[in-house]
């Protein structure tokens, strides 16, 4: 699927768990506060192998690495799991084809199952900061795609939005501070008032309208002209 003009499918993927380090709160929220850790092994040219460990603090995402245990172990197909994180296929759906292979605990990997269902938005706002054909921002900034056209993995660092105006600048800093503060405050009613809020509900909630406010297009595959 993929072409001169886009990274490998699985360089896609890899990045993109390697991004999920700094939300590691709401992954953990996601997960259920579950202690547990994934091998994936996406097949494809180059294969990659992610391993996702939340059984520690903090988590990591390790890209390529040494480390060859985990509780589950799962082998699919890059172009398979794209459309996976995409929502276009559901994770059980390919499991049972088995275009998804798995190893170890079903109950365990069915904690990572709600995980799948928030990946479309992160996914897709992932192929946009990498300017994949479909993809693309309106205001055409793609700041990850030198990284990934080079094959670099990133290490979690967010990756700042290249050429905007000192207006869109001061929006964003707006914005961040605002989604921190309403992330402080959420979390303050949860732990220390009302210990009964589903934060899963909510972060459910939220990813809803951010997918509801997002325009309806019809995206391309990797490689799409």
């Amino acid at each position: 699927m993929s072409s001169t003009h886009s990274p490998p499918v699985t360089v896609l993927l890899a990045s993109l768990f390697a991004r999920l380090a700094p939300i590691e709160t709401i992954l953990r929220i996601i997960l259920s506060e579950a202690k547990i850790s994934a091998l994936f092994t996406f097949r494809g040219e180059p294969e990659k192998r992610v391993l996702l460990d939340y059984s520690k603090t903090p988590a990591r995402a390790t890209i390529d690495g040494q480390v060859r245990t985990a509780a589950i172990y799962v082998t699919i197909n890059a172009d398979v799991m794209h459309e996976v994180l995409l929502g276009r296929m559901h994770a059980g759906k390919a499991l049972g084809c088995r275009e998804m292979l798995l190893r170890g605990s079903a109950a365990d990997f069915a904690k990572f199952i709600p995980l799948f269902d928030f990946a479309p938005l992160l996914y897709r706002e992932h192929l946009a900061d990498v300017g994949l054909n479909g993809f693309i921002r309106p205001s055409g900034i793609a700041p990850a795609k030198e990284s990934v056209m080079n094959g670099r993995i990133f290490n979690g660092d967010p990756i700042p939005l290249t050429n905007q105006n000192g207006f869109e600048k001061l929006a964003s800093r707006f914005f961040n501070g605002t989604a921190y503060l309403a992330g402080y405050v959420i979390g303050l009613v949860r732990h220390r008032i009302f210990t009964s809020l589903s934060l899963f509900d909510m972060l459910s909630s939220m990813s809803r309208g951010l997918s509801a406010a997002a325009p309806s297009i019809e995206n391309e595959a990797p490689g799409g002209k």
